[in-house]
């Protein structure tokens, strides 16, 4: 996306697809109505109006491919063209989610999320149900590239997984019923140590509420402080 400054009284190109500006200067601004944008004091709210009306309309489908783990690969696709990308934790990929929707407000918006991590999957299925979504489960295998000569890092190895995931038809999905073994919470338990820098482990207890999404590893150590 191009930026160009211009001042208001300045003949507009033709290549320009949307105008921000004050409301002030709107007035004496010779461009469609519904591509003028009024500069709110948050930047990336203005910012995601600006690149709905650019991309909006070139789309009628969306598909959010989602690689689940630690730090999930998440990508954005419009009729199978990668809109943008993002490595996130956990606890952001709904917030995430939920910017695109009102990006794309009355397109057709379906998730697709590889079947790996199944905590980790479950419980980012189940949240983004909660946000009125169709989410598709894919079969990822084969979908994380092995990265050639100069070409390092977990994230894009993660980001090209996700785009891989969005063009996969996957199956239809609902509610996640969400039991972790043992061996989960093992995990979980040495997760809060290792976190905690070694001062203390939560309970099997406290880590089956983590494994069940029903609190936040943060949430258990502080429970787990005070108990």
């Amino acid at each position: 996306m191009n930026i160009l400054v211009l001042n208001p009284k300045e003949r507009i190109p033709p290549h320009v697809g949307v105008i921000i500006t004050t409301e002030k200067e709107s007035e004496i601004i010779d461009f469609e109505l519904n591509r003028v944008i009024i500069a709110e004091n948050r930047p990336q709210a203005t910012l995601d109006k600006a690149l709905s009306i650019l991309v909006g309309k070139e789309f009628n489908q969306i598909i959010i491919g989602i690689d689940p783990g630690k730090y999930p690969g998440i990508a954005v696709l419009g009729n199978n063209k990668t809109i943008s990308v993002h490595h996130v934790s956990v606890g952001d990929v709904c917030p995430l989610i939920k910017r695109t929707m009102k990006l794309f407000e009355n397109k057709n918006i379906i998730v697709r999320i590889g079947h790996g991590a199944r905590l980790i999957r479950s419980q980012l299925i189940n949240g983004i149900l909660d946000l009125g979504l169709t989410v598709e489960m894919v079969d990822e295998t084969g979908t994380t590239p092995n990265l050639g000569k100069g070409v390092h890092g977990q994230v894009i190895s993660d980001i090209i997984a996700a785009i891989n995931i969005a063009l996969i038809p996957g199956k239809t999905v609902g509610k996640q019923f969400i039991e972790p073994s043992n061996g989960e919470v093992r995990v979980i338990q040495e997760s809060s140590r290792e976190y905690s820098n070694g001062r203390s482990t939560i309970t099997r207890q406290l880590a089956r509420k983590v494994a069940k999404g029903e609190l936040t590893l943060d949430e258990a150590i502080e429970r787990h402080r005070k108990e």
